[in-house]
């Protein structure tokens, strides 16, 4: 076969690479002029700029086969004392099917401008350590020497894989630095096809791509009658042409974290590379990558996963039998209506197993009775087993995979079985909808899958797999409901009732069963110290299917005979937080679900006291319905009556739709902040 492969390779020849672009940076050359960082963008303020980060992957004949070749070159300013981590650097470097990547040609300096001349202090060999990171990763750490404020830290290394299934990715972007230039090209011989995999949000300054010649020497050996090997021919010369690809971004931006994001994975420009097909003969293409069928398939036949969902294991060697099957069974009657079977058959797995916190897709302990007597288990583990008591109900259920939020963003026409890390249920009723369930959340009402879960789509795990929106079941909700009385000393008592609805529910159960009522209850105080409670209690905290209720008594102290008197009370009372401070926003805003807050105030005023001035009537709507903000005051009588209704009706925002979303919030929180202005008549 591998002689087979050479004359293939002969036959269509190999010229010289011809790259055609100069490199943006060669190790070593170093100016004063690098030490100015004036003019770059961005840099005003930042612990350090990366002046260039350059990587080059190429794949390259070896002994017996082909391996890629990874070079980069990275130049980095230091400002200040924060930016000294940049001098500290990790080369991961993975072992494959028994060979270790080889790091050579590892090089670094510091430079300092001392007296307008550059001065050099080069990296000893000692500096260079290994770290085991996993059982088939390690690193390499160094650390540059002489580094101070001002000093420009430069390295460069080579990085040999026999990992041809993926590229080496590249990270335009980096946490808390700018980028002044980040450059990757590739050089890929045309038997081999990959599929590029962008991340983030920013584009590209430059993006070519051309046909090359490239030339690679390549070793082949065989064995003889005595099964000893021997190189054919040593030195065999192969052409053929190849995909030289360019990427460059310039003035990136630090990438720092900003509201309602999920992973940094999902925003950080990068680039990743994975293996389509090979065609060495061109007429005979040969798909590498996976298809999600395929996947399935292999899931099912997994005693980790799919040995949770049979009766017997995998093998038929011993009985796989859920103990809750009696239980599950003895629904179908007492529940004829799927939805409440299904609501049924999730409280018997919670009340069996409890959730570990481990994020993952396959079982630790495939045998459901040994699970259930363990009473703790993994995601899969929890929800294998619930899929296993949905069909034990008469449901059709079947596993879907996904990636929660912290995971990041599934590509769906990349079938990769590493992008999942989390498994829920999914049952078909009978009218043609989806339910998702989750067992891992004790709190959360069926059909509502964990904020963590709100992530893009999710894989149906059956014969007739497809993908699945993860779209979610409730709002976030927090409706206010205050009555209050003005005494004629100033002084405001009343009750206000909280209503935590959706997500925001579920969210306040979880505080509340993680610190128990009474600080709960403090905490609520904490954040409105203005007022004095005088009766305080939580009610249907029990009943994850209703809303939360926050009951109160409480009073503000008065002003005294204070004219005109001011009151707060719609900034004391309603929604205050403005998450989206920043003026601009390169990233989408993800908030998982709607959100929707509501503060309806009715203050009784004693006699002689009327209102000066009140707070404007205002109507704010975003285009297209994504999003309103609605307030109003009305007087019958002594009652005075204000509402205020802000509802972000989409989940996910477009960066270019922020600016009107950050209007519309800020302009609702000002608008709370005006106080009501009485005065006492004669």
């Amino acid at each position: 076969m591998k002689q087979a492969l050479l004359t293939l390779l002969l036959v269509l020849g190999w010229g010289a690479l011809a790259q055609g672009q100069p490199d943006p940076v060669k190790f070593g050359q170093v100016t004063a002029a690098d030490f100015d960082a004036s003019a770059l963008k961005g840099a005003a303020g930042a612990p350090a700029v990366v002046l260039c980060d350059y990587g080059v992957t190429r794949i390259e004949g070896a002994h017996d086969g082909f391996r890629v070749a990874f070079e980069r070159v990275t130049r980095v300013l230091i400002q200040t004392k924060a930016g000294y981590s940049q001098a500290e650097v990790q080369v991961p470097l993975y072992r494959f099917e028994g060979q270790e990547d080889e790091l050579l040609n590892l090089r670094g300096a510091t430079y300092n401008l001392v007296n307008g001349r550059v001065e050099k202090q080069k990296m000893a060999g000692s500096a260079v350590f290994r770290e085991q990171t996993g059982p088939d990763q390690m690193s390499r750490k160094f650390t540059l020497p002489g580094v101070r404020e001002g000093s420009i830290v430069e390295y460069a290394y080579t990085v040999k894989s026999w990992r041809l299934f993926k590229l080496h990715p590249w990270q335009f972007q980096h946490p808390d630095v700018p980028v002044a230039w980040s450059e990757y090209r590739t050089i890929v011989p045309g038997f081999y096809v990959y599929k590029e995999m962008p991340r983030g949000y920013l584009p590209y300054a430059l993006r070519t791509q051309a046909v090359v010649p490239y030339s690679t020497i390549y070793h082949v050996s065989h064995q003889d009658d005595r099964g000893n090997t021997a190189d054919v021919a040593p030195t065999q010369r192969l052409v053929t042409d190849a995909i030289s690809s360019r990427w460059v971004m310039r003035d990136v931006p630090a990438f720092r974290p900003e509201a309602y994001m999920t992973t940094p994975r999902d925003y950080l420009a990068a680039l990743e590379f994975e293996l389509h097909q090979t065609a060495f003969d061109p007429a005979r293409p040969k798909a590498v990558t996976s298809t999600w069928e395929k996947i399935t398939d292999e899931l099912l036949k997994e005693e980790a996963f799919g040995g949770l969902l049979e009766r017997r294991d995998l093998a038929g060697e011993f009985s796989n039998a859920s103990p809750l099957t009696p239980a599950a069974t003895a629904l179908r009657t007492s529940h004829p209506d799927p939805t409440a079977r299904a609501a049924a058959a999730l409280a018997l797995v919670r009340g069996a197993l409890r959730y570990d916190g481990e994020e993952w897709l396959y079982a630790r302990t495939p045998q459901l009775r040994q699970l259930v007597d363990k009473q703790l288990g993994n995601a899969a583990e929890v929800n294998l087993l619930l899929v296993h008591t949905l069909r034990d109900a008469g449901l059709a259920a079947n596993p879907v995979l996904l990636s929660t939020r912290g995971h990041g963003r599934v590509q769906q026409e990349i079938p990769v079985l590493s992008q999942f890390n989390y498994v829920v249920a999914h049952v078909a009723l009978p009218a043609g909808q989806d339910l998702l369930l989750d067992a891992t959340d004790p709190l959360a009402p069926a059909g509502t899958l964990p904020e963590r879960c709100l992530n893009g789509y999710g894989r149906l795990i059956a014969p007739a797999g497809r993908w699945l929106p993860l779209t979610p079941a409730q709002r976030y909700s927090c409706f206010t409901n205050a009555r209050l009385t003005l005494t004629p000393q100033g002084e405001v008592q009343g009750s206000v009732r909280v209503e935590y609805g959706g997500y925001a529910g579920l969210s306040a159960r979880a505080r509340l069963a993680a610190q128990g009522e009474q600080k709960f209850l403090a905490e609520w105080q904490q954040q409105r110290p203005d007022w004095q409670l005088t009766r305080r209690a939580v009610q249907r905290a029990a009943d994850p299917a209703a809303p939360l209720l926050l009951d109160v008594d409480l009073r503000l102290p008065g002003a005294g005979a204070a004219q005109p008197l001011y009151l707060p009370l719609m900034r004391l009372l309603a929604t205050n937080d403005n998450p989206f401070q920043p003026e601009t926003r390169l990233y989408p805003v993800d908030l998982g679900m709607p959100h929707e807050y509501a503060t309806t105030v009715l203050l009784t005023l004693p006699a002689g006291y009327r209102p000066e001035a009140l707070p404007g009537r205002l109507l704010l709507e975003l285009p297209g319905g994504a999003g309103r903000f609605a307030f109003d005051t009305s007087l019958q009588g002594q009652v005075l009556q204000l509402t205020s209704r802000l509802q972000l009706t989409r989940a996910r925002y477009a960066p270019g739709e922020y600016a009107a979303l950050r209007e519309l919030v800020t302009r609702a929180v000002a608008k709370h902040q005006e106080p009501l202005v009485l005065r006492r008549t004669p």
